[in-house]
């Protein structure tokens, strides 16, 4: 992103990536139980005070996304402008409202999907909404139940990305307890010009690299030549499946063992997405040609790639992309579909600093960003589209609300989209839970699966 030394008036403009057009908005909810003896009217002030000197140090997360100089043929560009003093802060009690679970009936249930409506426990959805042309920067919402808050956060997806939004979310918990900011934090937290991506020189030219990145015009031929919008009718469903610590630990070791000879080394959350992938690979085998082309893609971030501050809270994200057919996917040893991710994600064997610099060059020469996406000619009825907030710290943010610390973390339930899935951050116990959105055929499928319920229980 670029940023002037003097602001008399906020008007950033959003780096490369921030300029594709995502009207998308990331939610993530903390858990917190509140003990009878708490005084919940003191939610409001700490929440007040931590968002004001957020904004005193931070004045770009008050803001909002705008675009100017758009035209036809012409997506203009993207900026942050003011929009309040502070980021806005929602209150929403819902003690009173019987139909809403208490915390008690929550923890009983572990925290599942259908109990996380965006409706109700967000200032506003996942996708932009015409009624609410505004788009904030970041805002969160206190959601008070019988026992309990949920304290959900909304980045705007232009502007950060999962890991952008976990180290605003880490900025505002300090400013909530009152804890002074590093040079470091400020400089970086400010989007520090330093970080913006070095674009590639005027010889460069797109190629296979962005096979994934382009939409290209109407074709009848397969895979990524299809035209974005032709994706799949059939609603899906949201579920949670959660994986214990001593499950992740016998599901790498059983990927280790089958490790192809030329890899020597994959991570838990390789695994973890791995056996995600041939699992969904299983349930849509049976109505599925055991050669169709399955595509999977794996939310990546770039920074390290890109020499860029692990702590900058912009948008600095890509995907790998993994091409089995649908029987190899699903029959294949895991260790093999595990060391095909590591490959795509290890440094030295990986491509993606080139990768990121020729996507953002290509965005920064192209007029009509509509035609760029991270998922060109994906299909949802068939591929999988995968973000891990694993190693997220949101189970080491209180907030100074004197709760301690989230008994869980949630992606609070949106509009279906077959195909897509979270890892959500791995909890203090090692454990990991994974929101999983497949048509309910599949969904029956894969909960009735043995391998599935091996390893993981499901919630719902």
């Amino acid at each position: 992103m670029d940023i002037t030394a003097a602001k008399p008036k906020l008007d950033l403009t959003l780096d490369h990536f921030g300029q594709r057009l995502v009207p998308v908005f990331t939610q993530i909810s903390l858990c917190f139980a509140i003990p009878d003896d708490y005084r919940v009217e003191d939610i409001t002030g700490i929440l007040t005070r931590g968002a004001e000197r957020l904004a005193e140090h931070f004045p770009w997360v008050a803001g909002q996304v705008v675009c100017e100089g758009a035209t036809e043929g012409n997506t203009g560009s993207f900026k942050i402008k003011a929009l309040e003093a502070t980021p806005r802060v929602w209150i929403k009690d819902l003690r009173g409202d019987p139909p809403f679970p208490s915390w008690g009936t929550l923890q009983r249930s572990n925290f599942p999907m259908n109990a996380f409506d965006e409706s109700i426990v967000a200032p506003r959805k996942t996708h932009s909404e015409p009624s609410k042309p505004v788009a904030e920067v970041f805002q969160l919402q206190a959601t008070i139940i019988k026992g309990g808050l949920i304290l959900t956060f909304l980045g705007q997806h232009q502007a950060m990305d999962g890991t952008g939004q976990a180290q605003v979310m880490s900025l505002f918990s300090k400013a909530c307890r009152n804890e002074a900011f590093t040079q470091e934090e400020l400089r970086i937290g400010n989007l520090a010009p330093e970080n913006a991506v070095r674009l590639l020189g005027d010889s460069w030219m797109p190629g296979s690299e962005l096979e994934y990145n382009i939409i290209k015009q109407k074709t009848s031929q397969p895979g990524p030549g299809r035209v974005q919008g032709e994706m799949a009718t059939e609603l899906g469903t949201w579920s949670y499946f959660n994986f214990s610590a001593s499950a992740l630990k016998e599901l790498k070791s059983h990927a280790t063992r089958t490790l192809p000879p030329d890899s020597s080394y994959i991570t838990t959350d390789d695994t973890l997405t791995a056996f995600i992938w041939q699992s969904i690979a299983k349930a849509r085998l049976a109505h599925s040609s055991p050669t169709t082309e399955m595509l999977f893609a794996r939310a990546v971030d770039l920074r390290r790639y890109l020499d860029i501050s692990e702590t900058h809270p912009g948008f600095v994200q890509s995907m790998t992309y993994h091409s089995f057919s649908m029987k190899q996917a699903a029959d294949g040893p895991l260790g093999v579909l595990a060391a095909n991710l590591r490959a795509a994600a290890d440094p030295k064997t990986s491509n993606l600093a080139h990768h990121g610099r020729s996507l953002a060059t290509l965005i920064s020469r192209t007029s009509d960003k509509r035609t760029i996406s991270f998922l060109a000619g994906c299909d949802p009825a068939r591929d999988i589209m995968l973000s891990s907030w694993a190693n997220q710290n949101s189970y080491q943010l209180d907030f100074g609300l004197g709760l301690g610390r989230p008994h869980a973390v949630r992606r609070p339930r949106f509009d279906s989209f077959p195909g897509l899935v979270y890892l959500m951050p791995k909890m203090p116990t090692g454990d990991i839970s994974v929101a999983i959105c497949l048509s309910v055929g599949d969904t029956e499928v894969l909960r009735a699966a043995s391998e599935m319920a091996k390893y993981a229980v499901h919630i719902g």
